[in-house]
């Protein structure tokens, strides 16, 4: 267990780091008294996948630092520029989430980039054109934001009486996401739901990303996410049935009947990539789950969209979106409730930022939050 907690600890350790204050900086023991809540045989399997997952998936200032670096070199290519300086002449750079949010720290980075590499700043480049309009952000989960964001930016002003939606649709730009992470299923339902509002955005958008989550139960998908098998256990039956009742309640307004997508089929995935063993990944899915229902009891929470397994959306029959993606800033809430949430006597791995807010006890917070 030692050297599995100093291994995570190397991984992770400039978790919060850059800011003024260090109490929420990660530490050797809290990675200890972490895993002391889970039971003893569970805690080994733990760290061992938790080891693995974060050297994939954990992005640490310098890596995401080194993504950005490459972001407009390999941009400049895909659209086949001469150089790089006239792609920053054509191209606008989205800034739609309020102060706090990932968005504005990526930018902020990629600025200093730019203006290191190209010697002007962001809100120089597009002085020719603005054929490329690009949307950065760190995670897609649920793709509620990228929605709420997209039908924003598609009403507000392109240039003098023209938004932005007429500039697609009149071939003057074009939609571009990047991501670190973006998981392919959500992604692909809001692209289909822009569609409804705008299908010439929906046809013009494209997407890049470092990691591209394959999060779908259908065909060879890796699952690399948090999704159990169903096992006979009283206390996740009672916890599923509370959320079909919810759900049910919520959706009984306009006519849905939502399916349940609690459980990964037994046989799914095909072959197992991304844990390191199948019955880990058994161990570490059960895990979570069932402390994430003891977090949620104990401490009374009254949020429909949040669930045991990290925020879902309230139409949604699931125990919560289990996301497996950290950057050294942030850890989304659609990540299981183990990682994050301060309440009910649990104490989480990572102490969380929502906003301009670093919380403790995030109960009153959380309310709306996708």
């Amino acid at each position: 267990m030692d050297e599995l907690v100093q291994s995570i600890y190397q991984t992770i350790s400039d978790y919060r780091t850059d800011e003024t204050s260090q109490s929420s900086a990660i530490t050797l023991s809290d990675i200890s008294n972490w895993i002391m809540q889970f039971e003893i045989s569970d805690r080994v399997p733990i760290l061992k996948e938790l080891d693995s997952i974060f050297k994939q998936r954990y992005f640490s200032k310098h890596r995401t630092k080194q993504l950005l670096s490459s972001l407009v070199k390999s941009l400049s290519k895909e659209y086949e520029f001469e150089n790089e300086r006239d792609f920053l002449d054509n191209t606008s750079f989205i800034h739609m989430q309020p102060a706090g949010k990932s968005q504005g720290v990526l930018l902020e980075m990629l600025d200093n980039i730019i203006k290191e590499e190209h010697s002007i700043g962001i809100d120089q480049c597009g002085s020719v054109s603005k054929k490329y309009s690009i949307y950065i952000d760190d995670v897609l989960c649920t793709g509620l934001t990228l929605f709420n964001d997209t039908i924003k930016w598609s009403k507000s002003e392109f240039s003098t009486g023209k938004t932005n939606k007429e500039a697609v649709e009149q071939n003057l730009t074009n939609l571009v996401f990047v991501y670190i992470f973006a998981h392919s299923k959500n992604y692909n339902l809001k692209v289909n739901q822009i569609s409804l509002t705008s299908k010439a955005i929906a046809d013009n958008q494209k997407i890049f990303r470092a990691i591209e989550v394959n999060n779908s139960i259908t065909g060879n998908s890796k699952i690399d996410l948090i999704m159990p098998i169903e096992e006979d256990n009283s206390s996740v039956t009672e916890y599923k049935n509370s959320i079909i009742e919810l759900v049910d309640e919520h959706t009984k307004s306009y006519n849905k009947v939502s399916p349940e997508e609690f459980y990964r089929p037994s046989n799914k995935p095909d072959t197992e990539t991304f844990f390191t063993d199948s019955e880990n990944r058994k161990t570490v899915e059960r895990a979570f789950l069932n402390k994430g229902i003891d977090i949620l009891k104990a401490a009374n929470v009254n949020n429909k969209n949040m669930r045991a397994l990290g925020y879902s959306i309230p139409s949604r029959k699931n125990f919560g979106f289990g996301a497996l993606c950290f950057t050294w800033r942030n850890v989304p809430n659609n990540a299981p409730l183990v990682f994050w949430y301060s309440g009910g006597g649990f104490t989480p791995l990572f102490k969380v930022r929502r906003g301009d807010s670093s919380s403790i006890d995030l109960n009153a917070l959380l309310l709306g939050l996708g």
